[in-house]
């Protein structure tokens, strides 16, 4: 785990009207992935051929490509999250989350350097967040949501 007691979340200010101020994942399917031949995987990167929260992990963050998991993608460091808010239109939110509340929720972390020998964007410092139930991510976490805009 990384040291802050904080992790960010950065939207643009159509995604945070979309989804009414809400941490939804892109789908409430188990966070486990099994990798096949054909996807261009590599056994260095820590993948492997089963069913595993591991490679729910490294496929979630392959390359930026946006694969459909369970998990809502945050970081420690809060301008990394403004910049993905402001990057689309310049105005954004940034969800500012208390890491210290997170089991009491029933929420599951999962950094992403702990399981992806090169990750994407080794800079995010990506924490991953699943809810117990694979839904939503309890509101109860977040303790403010910061209007941001790009520099």
């Amino acid at each position: 785990m990384t040291s802050s007691c904080y992790l960010y979340r950065g939207v643009s200010k159509s995604f945070h009207e979309k989804l009414n101020g809400q941490l939804i994942p892109k789908t409430t399917s188990p966070f486990t992935y099994t990798f096949h031949f054909d996807e261009g995987f590599h056994f260095d990167s820590g993948a492997t051929l089963d069913a595993s929260k591991a490679n729910a992990v490294i496929r979630h963050q392959i390359e930026q490509a946006g694969f459909p998991t369970c998990g809502v993608s945050t970081t420690p460091h809060f301008d990394r999250a403004r910049f993905y808010a402001t990057s689309r239109n310049g105005v954004g939110f940034v969800y500012q989350i208390d890491r210290t509340l997170l089991q009491e929720h029933g929420v599951r972390e999962y950094v992403v350097a702990e399981y992806v020998r090169c990750p994407s964007v080794p800079e995010d410092n990506e924490v991953i967040l699943v809810a117990s139930d694979n839904g939503p991510i309890p509101h109860d976490i977040v303790i403010k949501i910061i209007p941001v805009q790009g520099s």
